[in-house]
């Protein structure tokens, strides 16, 4: 996962450069280290952020079926919400009061727009709205999301106790890719992958012979897999075998992947992946220059290739200096290593008796309700803290703000600071059960405190609380009346001071 991260941030800023631009601004090796943007960090594009996502459902898919059973659904269906989650983070618009499956959508940096593919958007619009997708896009979005599956599935410590294990993960892979990409060529090859990826797994060097074997192998699974689809799958093979051979041949590396394509369809970006991987089956980093510097996808096929050279030569093999300034590196090794680690929770056994077990249970099954916000023009601050802010929670009419204080969405709060002025609306607090804590400390509407020690001391009471509140699962939500100006500033400030 983070060798695909680096080869996705390698090639981010060339994605729609030409070789020739790629060699003027780069030199004539072209782009051999990040381009940081204006805080020192590599970015990542929508590659890496759906690819994590698909990581999140995964975990999420399978934590419930090892604590409840049965499965449910299938992966690609948890994967199919989790991509709706990551839509959301693009179009910003997120209702925070419904249940969700996925923790990693409150890490802000995730919601940034890194030019999503359009297919990928459009696609899950409809599936959003329920609707069926219907195109033929054979585009490389598929693809470059998958590995997490396959990663899950070749892993040993995952005994998982369904029929024809690796044809499964293969399988789902393939639906995985056609949520969105309806041409075969657009999910065959994300199969592909996922094939190729279980079987190099369990090693940490092959040679190109047992690297050819490896492929000839999972090609064969394709052709099992998808019997009607001989045309497709016999184009594919030819391909990425006219790949293996030019990876024997004296030509540069641009001049062989120029007789590949560029790597905007799916299948090019494979074959263009597969040229890499049996050129240097031993070098991460050659191979992930390889795969950016060329006039296409550099981001997807540095992506695919990262997904490959990770899984066959492992951590150790890639570079400090692409690990050190990769931006969200702390995200993708934490769902790195929850997808390596396993599922460590059960139907039978009690799944809060260690720290672990319970951060694991906080990620993957009680996130459906224990950060979601209590109204609508509310969010959430601060998730360790359980600080909340938003709108005023009770209502001009005096008995629809008692009905509103009384909702049992409110059940879970026991601390509730009130920003508004005295006469500004209808009080709520004795509406309040008994054991509910209230606090007023008003600011005038588009105003700011003149004292600033008893606003530090009010922040350092809340941050108190917060801190002291997963002992007791308090949770507390700060309010002005529309929930922006006077909240917006005092929760962020919250934060910062945190």
């Amino acid at each position: 996962m983070v060798g695909g991260a680096v080869g996705d941030a390698l090639g981010y800023p060339v994605e729609f450069m030409s070789y020739d631009q790629i060699l003027h601004k780069y030199g004539s090796g072209g782009i051999t280290r990040y381009e940081l943007n204006k805080e020192g960090v590599a970015e990542i594009s929508d590659d890496t952020q759906m690819s994590l996502f698909t990581a999140n459902g995964v975990l999420f898919c399978f934590t419930r079926y090892a604590t409840r059973g049965v499965l449910g659904a299938s992966p690609a269906d948890y994967i199919r919400d989790s991509y709706i989650e990551w839509l959301q983070t693009q179009t910003g618009c997120i209702d925070y009061t419904q249940c969700h499956y996925n923790w990693i959508r409150g890490v802000k940096e995730l919601h940034a727009n890194r030019a999503p593919g359009m297919t990928c958007m459009a696609a899950l619009q409809q599936l959003a709205k329920h609707e069926a997708v219907v195109n033929k896009s054979k585009g490389c979005g598929g693809i470059m999301r998958v590995a997490p599956l396959a990663l899950f599935a070749a892993h040993p410590v995952h005994d998982v106790d369904l029929p024809s294990h690796v044809e499964l993960y293969v399988k789902e892979s393939g639906k995985t890719a056609e949520l969105t990409h309806k041409h075969p060529l657009g999910y065959i090859p994300a199969a592909f992958l996922s094939a190729l990826i279980q079987k190099l797994m369990p090693y940490s060097y092959l040679s190109k012979t047992q690297l050819r074997k490896c492929v000839v192998d999972s090609m064969s699974l394709i052709e099992e897999i998808y019997p009607n689809q001989r045309t497709y799958t016999d184009y594919l093979k030819q391909l990425i075998d006219k790949a293996i051979e030019l990876s024997y041949s004296s030509e540069s590396n641009y001049a062989a992947i120029c007789q590949l394509g560029e790597g905007w369809v799916a299948e090019e970006t494979l074959a263009i992946a597969m040229y890499c991987l049996m050129k240097y089956p031993d070098n991460f980093e050659k191979a992930i220059i390889a795969s950016v510097n060329h006039s296409g996808d550099s981001d997807s096929t540095g992506a695919v290739v990262g997904n490959i050279m990770g899984a066959l030569l492992g951590y150790d093999a890639i570079p400090d200096y692409y690990k050190e300034k990769l931006e969200l590196r702390w995200l993708i090794e934490e769902l790195a290593t929850d997808i390596a680690m396993g599922i460590p929770v059960g139907e039978y056994m009690d799944c809060y008796d260690t720290p672990e077990k319970r951060l694991w249970m906080k990620k993957y099954v009680d996130i459906m309700a224990y950060d979601c916000a209590p109204i609508k023009n509310s969010y959430l601050v601060h998730s360790d803290l359980h600080i909340y802010a938003g709108e005023y929670p009770g209502d001009k009419d005096e008995h629809r703000c008692r009905m509103k204080v009384l909702d049992c969405c409110w059940s879970k709060f026991k601390h509730f600071y009130d920003l508004t002025c005295n006469g500004e609306l209808t009080p709520y607090a004795n509406y309040l059960p008994p054991q509910k804590c209230y606090t007023r400390f008003p600011i005038s509407d588009c105003g700011v405190p003149d004292n600033t020690a008893i606003v530090a001391r009010l922040l350092q009471e809340i941050i108190y609380k917060g801190e002291n509140a997963n002992l007791h699962d308090e949770y507390i939500y700060i309010h002005c009346w529309g929930g922006v100006g006077r909240t917006g500033k005092l929760s962020h400030v919250s934060m910062l001071t945190y």
